[in-house]
């Protein structure tokens, strides 16, 4: 391919602003991002007018597009508030707006011919009529859908005057372009409305026509989230327009880390003369940042046999540590085990790790202890112990590392320069800078684990990287939900919300056993007081 050829488009996943700023400092030609309303994230942190325009206009000066979502399907009623939001988007200098509802584009074309249409994944486009039709529906692009094999895609960017996108990293919806009404009919809350509560990411028994259970209960009907980064050049061959990567609900250690990836395997492409292989340290980073037990190839290459659910667990599971030998009681933490791994992956005090078992118990490293003694941290091939683990364990438990404290610092670093000066008012002659990064520098990371269970009061769990631990119960016994079951998602939106403390919320292992309410104001006083119990045991 000549090296005048225009590149491919890496269009990157925002939640919000720190997410927004790790894309563009990583390498992205685009972002795409929500405001308010209308969006198919709408439990993400989202943009409010004024960061919205900030963002714009940094990524601008990078020469970073952005990409508003208006992706939801609209009610009559709200018709006049979806243009709204539109009207903020163009005044803060979208390059684009990704649209679902057909009915809206008429009413977009007409206030807004300026901003160009591109049409969701959920319009449902698999093939070179539906690129034609989007066409004569007045979009400049078409995000395909996900399920499309390597000679769909091929097919569809014959297709002309219409841009092309793929996803190429991230979840996959089990449903063909995420048309899904389970989550609606179950919860009365609809992915085409911006809430999906994930009923595939649920446990399910199979039964047969007259009830009979076909095997244990299981994530039947979760998949593993895709990668294509050894397929990229037959993709960008194939004349995509733009590859885009999932992830407006993940972190944004996870934006910066595959960003960076794809940025340095979309370059390579274009300057080699032959495409990979790709690095495994690569493969092994980004299964780390997040994956459900590795990855799969979607449908890229036709219908799967196999290897296309996550299986025992619909989480994020990380790298697979080891196998636990022995259980013994913890001498400091009743109720809390030391378990000895022969470990396949390094590991370090304020490493996250988890066992799939009943339950999923884990939590964050606070002793390693190996041929030397108790130490900080040990190397793969190992045979140690560590703790302090909660729950119920037993020998023969696989254990996986869940997140990489090192790992997620030096990701952030790539980044929170310029997120720390996005306001402004750090500019290199301004005597705020110090005051403003000082603060935001004394933030310390931490993680949480948060347990709720029909009949139980909810438990929250948070630990720094020195190991220090604090744990709160809720006041409520929780209930079945009758409908509008609360989802990870909600319950994470609240544990980011760590105010004026001294802390940040890095990542939450959230575990909710079955369809249950549970009330905000629960989910707010553990937060509180853990935080605030952390904070009298660390001395801060």
């Amino acid at each position: 391919m000549g090296k005048n050829e225009k590149k491919i488009e890496l269009l990157a996943p925002a939640g919000g602003t720190e997410h927004f700023y790790a894309a563009c400092e990583n390498g992205a030609d685009a972002i795409y991002f929500g405001g308010r309303g209308f969006n198919a994230r709408a439990l993400a942190d989202n943009f409010e007018y004024e960061e919205m325009k900030a963002a714009i206009a940094y990524a601008h000066s990078k020469g970073v597009k952005s990409y508003m979502t208006l992706n939801t399907l609209i009610k009559e009623a709200e018709l006049s508030a979806a243009l709204k939001q539109a009207e903020e988007g163009a005044k803060a200098g979208i390059d684009a707006l990704i649209v679902q509802d057909l009915g809206l584009v008429s009413q977009l074309e007409k206030h807004y011919p300026e901003i160009d249409l591109h049409l969701s994944t959920q319009g449902t486009v698999y093939d070179k009529e539906g690129l034609i039709a989007a066409r004569e529906f007045g979009f400049k692009r078409a995000v395909l859908a996900r399920e499309l094999s390597i000679e769909e895609i091929n097919e569809c960017c014959t297709a002309e005057g219409i841009e092309t996108e793929v996803f190429v990293h991230g979840a996959l919806c089990m449903c063909l372009s995420g048309q899904c009404a389970m989550s609606s009919l179950i919860g009365e809350r609809s992915g085409n409305r911006g809430t999906c509560a994930q009923p595939c990411r649920k446990a399910y028994t199979l039964v047969d026509e007259v009830g009979l259970q076909l095997g244990e209960a299981g994530y039947l009907l979760s998949p593993k989230d895709i990668s294509y980064l050894d397929e990229l050049d037959g993709i960008i061959a194939a004349g995509v327009t733009s590859i885009k990567i999932e992830g407006r609900m993940k972190t944004p250690e996870y934006t910066a880390l595959t960003v960076k990836t794809y940025r340095k395997y979309i370059d390579e492409y274009y300057t080699s003369d032959e495409y990979g292989p790709i690095e495994k340290e690569d493969k092994r980073k980004l299964e780390q940042i997040f994956s459900r037990g590795g990855f799969s190839r979607g449908y890229l290459h036709g219908r799967q046999n196999g290897g296309l659910l996550s299986g025992e667990s619909p989480k994020h599971r990380g790298l697979f540590l080891g196998t636990v030998k022995t259980v013994k009681p913890s001498r400091k933490n009743r109720g809390k085990s030391v378990v000895e791994i022969d470990i396949k992956e390094n590991l370090a005090v304020g490493d996250g790790v988890e066992v799939i078992t009943r339950g999923f118990p884990g939590g964050i490293v606070s002793y390693i202890s190996g041929k030397n003694g108790v130490s900080k941290s040990a190397e793969s091939g190992e045979k140690i112990f560590i703790g302090d683990i909660p729950g119920s364990i037993k020998a023969g438990d696989l254990v996986y590392k869940v997140s990489d404290a090192a790992l997620m610092k030096n990701i952030a670093k790539t980044y929170n320069g310029a997120f720390l000066q996005k306001d402004g008012s750090c500019g290199e002659s301004s005597s705020s800078c110090g005051a403003v990064s000082t603060a935001m520098d004394e933030k310390i990371s931490i993680r949480g684990r948060f347990l709720a269970s029909e009949g139980l009061p909810v438990k929250y769990i948070v630990a720094d990287e020195a190991g220090n631990e604090a744990e709160a119960l809720g006041e409520t016994i929780i209930e079945a939900a009758i409908n509008s079951p609360a989802t990870e998602e909600q319950v994470l939106k609240q544990l980011k919300k760590t105010g004026n403390t001294p802390y940040v919320l890095k990542s939450a292992d959230i575990v909710i056993n079955g369809q249950l309410m549970i009330p905000v104001k629960e989910v707010n006083k553990v937060r509180r007081e853990a935080l605030a119990l952390l904070e009298s045991r660390s001395g801060k």
